[in-house]
């Protein structure tokens, strides 16, 4: 008489379950999603060749408004041969008129 209550009962408990176990999964990717962002921001901090100062000025520009605005290409171009240089920003209208290949012969 109570069969049908009984089957509702226990799909809601495996609802629940697989609820549990879907915010578990959720975690760990969200976890991993974390340590990915990381690692690609501390690659490409690396990447730019900056010394702690010259990162510390350059975030305070980009924090101030300062090294680029909505629309702009900023690029922070630094010389392998004397890295007291302070990075030099340089910004373009739009990325059709940037000419790469003048930032490749700099390095």
């Amino acid at each position: 008489m109570y069969e049908r209550l009984d089957k509702l009962r226990a799909e809601v408990k495996r609802m629940e379950k697989k609820l549990e176990d879907d915010k578990a999964r959720l975690k760990a990717a969200q976890q991993r999603l974390q340590e990915a962002e990381n690692s690609q921001i501390l690659a490409d901090v690396g990447a730019m060749n900056l010394s702690p100062e010259q990162l510390a000025e350059f975030l305070k520009l980009v924090a101030n408004g300062q090294a680029g605005n909505a629309g702009t290409q900023a690029t922070i171009v630094t010389t392998a041969t004397d890295k007291a240089d302070v990075a030099e920003t340089k910004e373009t209208d739009s990325e059709d008129d940037f000419d790469w290949e003048d930032i490749e012969d700099e390095k």
